[in-house]
């Protein structure tokens, strides 16, 4: 019984390790991405992710840091999921349509 207790309590444990791990990664890249430090802030939001994290924030993020980092189809597949994850956001939204904006303008401009 005690080692079924410890297990459990190990468990949590752990899973309580990951959530700060998220907390922590996403948090940091948020002032990474301000101070223009793309690389190493979507090093962090990949870190985050793997520690579990799955939400809409976390894919807009991503998207924003790959969008500066001129990765367009990624930028626009994270924008996507952001989207599926939470259709109301309108953080969301405004980010994915000031980005199609974009395109739109580097499309023509290319032309």
């Amino acid at each position: 019984m005690k080692k079924i207790a410890l297990l459990a309590l190990s468990a949590l444990l752990l899973a309580g390790c990951a959530v700060n791990s998220y907390r922590s990664e996403f948090a940091f890249a948020g002032k990474l991405a301000r101070e223009g430090l793309w690389q190493e802030a979507y090093y962090r939001l990949q870190k985050a992710q793997a520690a579990g994290a799955d939400s809409a924030a976390l894919h807009n993020n991503l998207a924003v840091v790959l969008e500066s980092l001129e990765r367009f189809d990624d930028a626009r597949r994270e924008y996507e999921i952001a989207l599926k994850r939470a259709p109301d956001s309108e953080q969301i939204q405004s980010n994915f349509s000031h980005f199609k904006k974009n395109q739109g303008k580097d499309a023509n401009e290319k032309k």
